[in-house]
């Protein structure tokens, strides 16, 4: 049994971080290192997001269309220097957005196998 938190944590973070690598590296040219630093993660697990390793959950990426649009504009801040505690602030935000979401809610309970659940909204 998963919990809705187990599903933000394994899929919905990962890739979200994953598009905000992706983004760094290709669209504001940051090295790998820089990423590393400015999202608090290890260089090699910035090459297991550019490699897609790790981070690219295409079927999430499907569901959840609205990731694209919060990576960018964690890419787009981080860039320009916004502080660590703003873009935590967007992830956080992009998480109780996704996970208050009718869409979420029929993610979870088809990821646990209830046709009834009360568990997220609806």
């Amino acid at each position: 049994m998963k919990t809705p938190c187990e599903i933000i944590v394994g899929r919905i973070l990962p890739t979200i971080r994953g598009e905000v690598v992706r983004l760094l590296s290709s669209k504001y040219k940051m090295k790998q290192t820089e990423i590393s630093k400015a999202l608090g993660i290890t260089q090699a697990s910035v090459s297991q997001y550019l490699s897609k390793d790790r981070g690219t959950d295409l079927e999430i990426m499907k569901i959840f269309p609205e990731i694209a649009k919060c990576a960018e504009e964690m890419a787009l801040g981080i860039s320009k220097g916004t502080a660590r505690d703003a873009q935590i602030s967007l992830m956080c935000a992009a998480c109780m957005k996704i996970r208050g979401e009718k869409s979420f809610c029929k993610f979870h309970r088809e990821a646990i196998g209830l046709e009834e659940c009360k568990i997220c909204n609806g």
